[in-house]
């Protein structure tokens, strides 16, 4: 019985370390994705989705389009999951997407996520009617959900 409780204890002990070392398991930490073209496509075509969702200010879709646990890098801090990307959406102040768009650079491998970067550029319409055009830099980490979709989990935009 002692040898039971025993093996019990040291299997749950591992899992905590596992869990501190590694973080939670469950959809968020999924496998290594395989290397190459078919991968490199399927992140441009989520890259290029979440590109109109951004011009057509769907802040559900945007929201959905990161993990769960996903962070939006922004320069007035970040926003962590979902509930915090949808409602800084949802409450901006006016301004108006007339266009947006992202053009692939390269893409790189770290174990379950792809790291993908290029450029950005916005044309957006301010309260006060005038227009912005924005470019910059962006870098997003790819990793794929419990179906196989890709989810974002971090975005930072770096204007130039």
């Amino acid at each position: 019985m002692k040898r039971i409780a025993v093996v019990a204890l040291t299997a749950l002990s591992l899992s905590a370390c596992q869990e501190m070392l590694l973080g939670p398991a469950g959809p968020y930490n999924p496998a290594p994705v395989s290397y190459g073209p078919a991968t490199e496509r399927q992140v441009e075509t989520a890259s290029q989705r979440f590109a109109a969702l951004m011009a057509a200010q769907d802040a559900n879709a945007i929201a959905s389009a990161y993990a769960p646990d996903g962070v939006w890098e922004r320069q007035s801090g970040p926003l962590r999951g979902r509930d915090a990307i949808r409602g800084a959406l949802q409450n901006n102040t006016g301004v108006r997407v007339l266009s947006f768009g992202m053009r692939t650079e390269y893409m790189s491998y770290n174990g379950p996520v792809v790291v993908h970067t290029g450029e950005f550029q916005q044309s957006v319409q301010l309260p006060n009617g005038k227009t912005s055009n924005n470019v910059g830099r962006f870098e997003a980490d790819w990793i794929r959900g419990p179906r196989g979709e890709w989810w974002i989990r971090r975005m930072a935009f770096r204007p130039k």
